[in-house]
């Protein structure tokens, strides 16, 4: 009976460690997000574009970036080539990069 325990003791501590290892995920950070107008450089791959919006009519500029920042650091992006703002500065649009 002690050995049956020990063995299922045993397991579960072994279940419960593969799935702390199995959750453990680093979320992108957009904070290493470089912006620029212009072109990076030829060996950074293009992702694909990225865009950022706001609802809010107040929002700025500095805050639908932010938000495209972080579209591009969920494709891995480290690099933005910022396109084009709205009229109304409630969304940008750009080209998210991964460069060496």
């Amino acid at each position: 009976m002690a050995k049956k325990v020990g063995i299922l003791l045993s397991s579960v501590i072994i279940l419960i460690w593969l799935d702390g290892c199995a959750s453990q995920s680093v979320l992108p950070d957009k904070e290493d997000i470089k912006t620029s107008r212009e072109k990076p450089d030829d060996d950074c791959e293009a992702l694909g574009k990225v865009t950022g919006n706001s609802i809010s009519t107040k929002a700025t500029p500095e805050q639908v970036l932010e938000d495209m920042k972080q579209e591009a650091a969920n494709k891995g992006a480290n690099y933005v080539m910022v396109e084009q703002y709205s009229p109304t500065g409630t969304s940008v649009t750009g080209l998210a990069y991964k460069c060496p």
